[in-house]
């Protein structure tokens, strides 16, 4: 018999299994989108806080996932939501926040593990 989830043991969304919290972590800190040439030279003015970023990457999840709603596009734009205006302008790499939309639209549309799997 299965064990159920129980949420008084969580601290934070990330930790709930459906948000993949430790997975989007793991791509944040492999992709390192944060990592232009500003945010090298003014690393307290720009900190990367990833593990803040995906508490609320998965605080929108949450939701989505609630009124049954995740698309690609939600996907995109909640990483896009993930760094402010200025970050996107000044220290983020477009090429690595490309990268990172389309590994977390893999990540949570099209893994194995998610059992959504529709190409296999």
């Amino acid at each position: 018999m299965k064990r159920r989830f129980d949420l008084s043991t969580i601290g934070s969304c990330s930790e709930i299994r459906a948000c993949r919290g430790p997975e989007v972590l793991s791509l944040l800190n492999e992709v390192d989108p944060i990592s232009g040439k500003e945010s090298v030279q003014h690393p307290d003015a720009y900190p990367k806080e990833y593990r803040k970023r995906v508490e609320n990457l998965s605080r929108n999840f949450i939701w989505r996932r609630i009124t049954g709603d995740i698309t690609i596009d939600f996907l995109e734009a909640a990483v896009e939501r993930m760094f402010t205006p200025d970050e996107v302008s000044g220290v983020v790499v477009l090429a690595k926040l490309k990268e990172l939309k389309h590994r977390i639209v893999d990540l949570f549309l099209y893994a194995k593990e998610t059992g959504r799997n529709q190409w296999n």
